[in-house]
């Protein structure tokens, strides 16, 4: 389960830094220096996320805030992608190539990946606990 979970928050804190320093996110120059801080400030806030997280996993032995800091990661980008035309947004930089996976965009595929596996986890530790009144098995 550790790391399930910790292979899903380096999935959702590193490989964003990893993806998006380059010339079609945070170098592009077609980019305002506004747009690129606010760029720098959410790769860097995830990095840290997952720097916490893993810390929670593996130090303190918690799952369940690790959970919920990577479903509020998840969430940011289900936003975002919902209300993507509200706001002239897009999943693909016309400059870049356009990755899938399975027959969906590979970010979709991945948030979905990331979404589904905290998800699981946590209704998997909830029902593997005793209800109030019950004896632990």
């Amino acid at each position: 389960m550790k790391i399930l979970i910790s292979v899903v928050t380096l999935i959702y804190g590193i490989v964003p830094i990893i993806a998006d320093v380059n010339e079609t996110h945070l170098l592009n120059p077609e980019w305002s220096a506004h747009a690129r801080v606010h760029g720098a400030w959410f790769l860097f806030f995830g990095g840290a996320m997952a720097v916490m997280s893993l810390f929670f996993i593996w130090v303190k032995d918690w799952i369940y805030i690790p959970c919920f800091v990577g479903l509020m990661f998840a969430t940011g980008f289900w936003v975002a992608f919902l209300t993507a035309p509200l706001y002239g947004g897009s999943l693909t930089d016309p400059n870049a190539m356009e990755t899938k996976v399975l027959g969906l965009e590979g970010n979709v595929f991945t948030f979905s990946l990331v979404t589904a596996v905290l998800l699981l986890t946590l209704a998997w530790k909830r029902l593997g606990k005793p209800r109030i009144g019950e004896a632990p098995s």
